[in-house]
């Protein structure tokens, strides 16, 4: 992730982050009792999460997967996951704080209940979320910078509130951009040479390997560690996704991985796929690829059905890909603001 070079003082990140000793679960005034997350809640934790826009949003993959969160071993030496469960054991609100891989980055992430809000369950749970946030950075070595950040959609406003109350600033935005897939799509063939591979044919640590080549100058917290991507693979839909393939080299020259989201919310378009992940690697580029795999995916949506093509596109990191997307017909459909916290 992008952060200041170093941070100006030389102090170590122990003493300059200011971590409590100890850190307060949220106030029982909320009528709920809070505690750790286990793996058996993921059947509740996920509808929640549809509920709101923002702690579901497909295209930013610093979100941790449910799964992926309640599996992972404490950081620390406590947990990073906490819910809050009604008096029927009904899961209310929940958070996340996810230390990315080999930086010192931690992502925070947090969903109430619809029903429940406006009873300050935000603010108390994102007060856990600083206080843990703090102790989790405290813990590492050096004196460089560190940060704590989060994604939220422009519309959740009582969320950016209790950002911007907790001392975070917004960093920058990415656009959530829309197709209609009946209007004409742009074809063009890949480049001699140049081979598209069905996806199940695909070795996914190899398509891995060059995403994070490609990629590696994103703003992104750090490359996509294994974990993550096997989960996120067996979510693609081979039908709609499509690889360039130099047989001559045995890399992947460029990618557009799809899927098929669960709708955020009863307006949400059920006939929609998404493109998760869309990039050429370096090398490879100006050459048409990018456009020829673009509009071979949107064909293949319209083939399958689908009214609407998603996307997402930083134009901070690329304003090539957006102008891209421009080109074939997507338009805005909202943002997702990155708040950042420096310590």
């Amino acid at each position: 992730m992008e952060i200041p070079p170093h941070h100006p003082s030389g102090i170590p990140i122990s003493e300059r982050v200011r971590a409590p000793i100890e850190v307060s679960t949220p106030s029982p005034r909320h009528q709920l009792l809070w505690r750790p997350l286990r793996p058996s809640d993921e059947a509740q934790l996920v509808p929640l999460m549809n509920s709101q826009e923002d702690a579901l949003e497909a295209a930013v993959d610093q979100r941790l997967p449910t799964l992926v969160a309640l599996q992972r071993t404490p950081v620390g030496g406590d947990f990073a996951t906490l819910g809050g469960f009604d008096r029927a054991g009904v899961l209310r609100s929940a958070g996340f704080l996810h230390l990315w891989p080999d930086t010192n980055v931690v992502v925070a992430h947090g969903v109430v209940d619809p029903a429940w809000s406006g009873r300050g369950i935000g603010g108390s749970l994102m007060a856990w979320q600083e206080g843990r946030g703090r102790q989790i950075l405290a813990g590492l070595p050096g004196d460089g910078p560190a940060r704590m950040v989060a994604y939220v959609s422009e519309s959740a406003a009582n969320r950016r509130r209790l950002l911007m109350a907790a001392g975070f600033s917004p960093l920058r935005s990415v656009y959530r951009m829309r197709r209609d897939l009946e209007a004409p799509i742009p074809c063009s063939e890949l480049p001699a040479g140049l081979r598209s591979r069905p996806l199940e044919k695909m070795d996914p640590e190899l398509v891995r390997q060059a995403h994070n080549n490609a990629t590696k100058e994103a703003w992104a917290p750090g490359p996509i560690y294994s974990q993550l991507w096997e989960r996120r693979w067996q979510e693609y839909r081979p039908e709609l996704s499509c690889v360039a393939f130099d047989p001559a080299e045995e890399r992947v020259a460029g990618y557009v991985l799809a899927l098929i989201e669960r709708p955020a919310s009863k307006m949400a378009p059920r006939s929609q796929a998404t493109i998760h992940r869309f990039a050429v690697a370096p090398g490879y580029r100006q050459r048409g690829i990018g456009r020829a795999l673009l509009g071979r995916a949107l064909l293949q949506f319209a083939d399958e059905g689908r009214r609407f093509a998603a996307a997402t596109v930083d134009p901070a990191m690329s304003r090539s890909g957006l102008a891209m997307l421009e080109d074939f017909g997507f338009t805005p459909a909202g943002r997702t603001i990155v708040y950042g916290l420096d310590l």
